[in-house]
């Protein structure tokens, strides 16, 4: 730990590719966390329905995530060994992949999203009021998600490639516009919860536009003649599907088990509200993992794309212990807020603010095990050892989290902030084995080699 501290090279880089993802999520989190304020000051039942449809734009980041991770890791190693051609080529495969999901779950969502509104407000006194307050709401928040698809196309692309600040910037903007747009809904046109989605909607419009204006203006070396041609070799298109594949099944199972985890947890009566609040505030906890998330991806992708195994697996052991420090810093202030955050949902009943300030409270002793899997979990994925990040993530979801999760909800009758905390455990188990997975170095590989070799053939034959 002191090492890390004292090397200054691996700090400025650490920081210069982090620190701006750090500051858009940090942002992100308060505008996120003013909008849900404002959102709790119009009625109880709106806070619930707000809940229950953003469970299924979390499926949605979740699964985009991981369709974008195959092709994220040939960014970052593409990035490193200075192939633009081949670079490109992985993004397109992201623009090929995002179409084909909206194509898929934007229907779903329309056909299938009262259900499961109606299935976590099941134990909540007024499910009928959230489940209309819901159904205004969900059309809008369902084709937000495409021009999402398309903004996290070009930037995570920027992000992979170290350049962190434009997107960071961009996304200020488009959440100012939330904001803006939800107090004007809200408190001045009076529209309620269709305001705060045609405000969700303008605002994911503006980051969009913004980012492919920007991006191709700047003539960066993704854009680059990206659509002419369009299309992707089959070798890497294979290699990337092989990868993608085992990533989406993980994602898709992490995702889900979180789903039915805060379904297990929505059995208890009337916590509906409890676990908006704990959603919200502990989404400043993103800054963590989104910024390590970059910093590992980036780091070591590009060091192995540029064939410094040894480098890699230095920094692996720096970025553990960076992501410890900064959970840990992070988690004393939250323990010290905790007492106050829940005062700020006024329209919530005192007994659910009460259970969020117990739960915020436990939740500082989890975050160096949720880091420590965090970053073993990206140091797994940008090595390209993608079966490995399964085993690390979606398996232990499935295996431990969920079950537990659902034995404690269906044979006990403990307290809802007990069984919380029961379920969390299962985060030490996966921190230990996040450490001996990665210290097995088996993920330090270049993965380029086969297709930069060819490009070079190819330009020698030109």
């Amino acid at each position: 730990m002191i090492k890390t501290l004292k090397d200054k090279a691996f700090l400025k880089r650490f920081f210069t590719i982090s620190f701006p993802v750090m500051v858009q999520m940090l942002i992100s989190f308060f505008v996120n966390f003013i909008d849900n304020v404002m959102v709790g000051g119009i009625s109880d039942d709106v806070v619930g329905a707000v809940f229950s449809v953003n469970q299924l734009s979390f499926l949605f980041f979740v699964i985009s995530y991981g369709l974008f991770s195959g092709a994220s890791i040939y960014v970052q190693q593409f990035s490193g060994s200075k192939d633009d051609d081949h670079l490109k080529q992985a993004v397109r495969y992201k623009g090929y992949i995002g179409t084909f999901f909206l194509l898929i779950f934007i229907p779903m969502v329309l056909i299938f999203g009262e259900s499961l509104v109606r299935f976590y407000a099941r134990s909540s006194s007024n499910q009928e009021a959230i489940v209309v307050e819901a159904l205004q709401y969900l059309p809008i928040i369902a084709f937000s998600y495409i021009p999402l698809t398309y903004a996290t196309m070009y930037g995570s692309t920027y992000r992979e490639i170290g350049k962190t600040k434009l997107p960071m910037v961009i996304s200020v903007i488009s959440l100012l516009v939330n904001a803006t747009l939800n107090y004007v809904f809200i408190y001045i046109v009076k529209n309620g919860i269709v305001g705060v989605g045609i405000a969700t909607l303008t605002a994911r419009v503006v980051e969009f536009i913004l980012l492919v204006a920007i991006s191709h203006a700047k003539n960066e070396p993704f854009t680059r003649q990206l659509y002419r041609p369009f299309k992707v070799e089959w070798t890497l298109t294979k290699a990337i599907t092989q990868k993608t594949g085992v990533m989406l099944t993980n994602e898709i199972l992490w995702s889900g088990g979180i789903v039915f985890q805060q379904l297990a947890l929505a059995s208890r009566v009337n916590v509906l509200s409890t676990l908006s609040i704990i959603s919200t505030t502990t989404e400043i906890f993103n800054i963590i993992w989104a910024g390590l998330a970059v910093g590992v991806g980036v780091m070591l992708g590009t060091t192995l794309g540029e064939g410094k195994v040894d480098e890699a697996k230095k920094l692996s052991t720096q970025l553990l212990w960076m992501g410890v420090l900064i959970a840990l810093t992070l988690g004393f202030i939250m323990f010290w807020l905790s007492p106050l955050i829940p005062q700020l949902w006024v329209s919530v009943e005192l007994t659910q603010k009460q259970m969020a300030t117990q739960i915020l409270q436990f939740f500082m002793f989890f975050l160096p095990f949720f880091a420590i899997a965090n970053v073993t979990y990206h140091t797994l994925r940008a090595g390209g050892k993608t079966s490995q990040a399964f085993l690390l993530d979606g398996t232990v979801m499935w295996l431990g989290t969920v079950p537990l999760s659902w034995a404690l909800a269906l044979w006990t009758n403990i307290p809802f902030v007990t069984m919380w905390v029961l379920i969390q455990t299962i985060d030490f188990l996966k921190a230990g084995f996040g450490i001996y997975l990665v210290r097995r170095y088996d993920w330090a590989k270049n993965l380029t080699n086969p297709f930069t070799k060819k490009s070079h053939i190819r330009t020698q034959e030109n």
